[in-house]
């Protein structure tokens, strides 16, 4: 029987590095847990295509980079993936194997950014919402964050990162080499936005017409955009700007989007405004993929500065 035990006991520390690692970030208990997905279906199913659609954009980006073959790929994936809507969360090593195990520590922050993304979502659908109670339960959510390694910290202004808030323009190589999976990092992102100010209505009648308006606005954007070929922004032109900031895009904040869900946590929603910028930083490190060794050089170093900007551990990006 001892030695059974023994056996037991040594088994974590013979799995693999990957195994030992607890995947599923830390969320406090509480009543409000899961109330989208209990509550709001219909907006759950979009809210994890988004979530899924994103970890996939990173996957293809990170074996073969950015470019018109990945918004192909992207596109065909995204729209299966609207054609009948997940029901649950997506599994990152399972969805993006790769990304998950080459650049772990970015990855981690990306899930943990996740985790606190869908507690904002699920204190403001609970059935017992109430300012107070809600702004309790984000401030919990955001010291449990916070408490993570994987926590994204804003970068000092002189590292140069994309910390002047969610409104400024994003001039973005890979809104150019593939528009269709940028967007998803944008609007993906703002529809949690106007779905969080439509949970934040003032009663259930209201606010079941607000989360159905927002899903309403998301499917006929989405069945515009994916259901044709995007074409890359122009390099100039009426409207557009010319050079550096041709295909800028502008990504919605939760400041100058959702008032309502600012007035009751605004050190969450500044952190989520703070993770969509990360997002796409991320996003354009992957630019020239792992299509070969020199490639996989240039991805791996412009990764490992975008994870010290932010304040993240740099070992465990590359080597793959």
């Amino acid at each position: 029987m001892s030695r059974l035990l023994a056996c037991v006991l040594l088994l974590p520390a013979l799995a693999p590095e990957g195994l030992q690692a607890a995947e599923e970030p830390f969320r406090p208990r509480g009543f409000h847990n899961d109330s989208v997905h209990r509550y709001f279906p219909d907006l759950n199913s979009r809210l994890n295509a988004v979530r899924y659609g994103r970890w996939r954009a990173f996957e293809i980006a990170w074996i073969s980079g950015i470019n018109p073959d990945l918004d192909r790929e992207f596109s065909s994936y995204l729209l299966s993936l609207l054609s009948d809507p997940p029901r649950y969360p997506p599994e990152p090593n399972l969805v993006a194997p790769r990304f998950t195990r080459g650049a772990q520590p970015v990855a981690r922050a990306l899930r943990w950014g996740q985790m606190l993304e869908q507690q904002l979502s699920d204190a403001l659908a609970s059935p017992d919402a109430m300012a107070e109670t809600t702004s309790a339960r984000l401030d919990r959510a955001l010291a449990a964050y916070r408490r993570e390694i994987y926590a994204v910290r804003k970068p000092a202004p002189e590292d140069g990162g994309a910390v002047a808030g969610a409104a400024q323009v994003v001039f973005s190589e890979a809104v150019r080499a593939a528009p269709v999976s940028a967007k998803i990092l944008i609007s993906g992102t703002a529809l949690f936005i106007r779905a969080a100010e439509a949970l934040a209505g003032p009663n259930f009648g209201e606010q079941r017409w607000l989360v159905m308006d927002t899903i309403g606005q998301f499917d006929r954007a989405f069945a515009g955009d994916f259901g044709q070929a995007v074409p890359a922004p122009p390099a100039g032109g009426s409207g557009e700007p010319a050079g550096p900031e041709a295909g800028a895009l502008r990504p919605l904040g939760y400041g100058s989007t959702a008032p309502t869900v600012v007035a009751l946590s605004p050190l969450v929603t500044e952190q989520l405004d703070l993770l969509s910028l990360f997002r796409i930083e991320v996003f354009e490190a992957l630019i020239p993929g792992g299509w070969n060794a020199q490639a996989r050089r240039q991805r791996d170093t412009r990764l490992r500065a975008v994870a010290r900007r932010y304040g993240l551990p740099e070992e465990g990006i590359g080597g793959e």
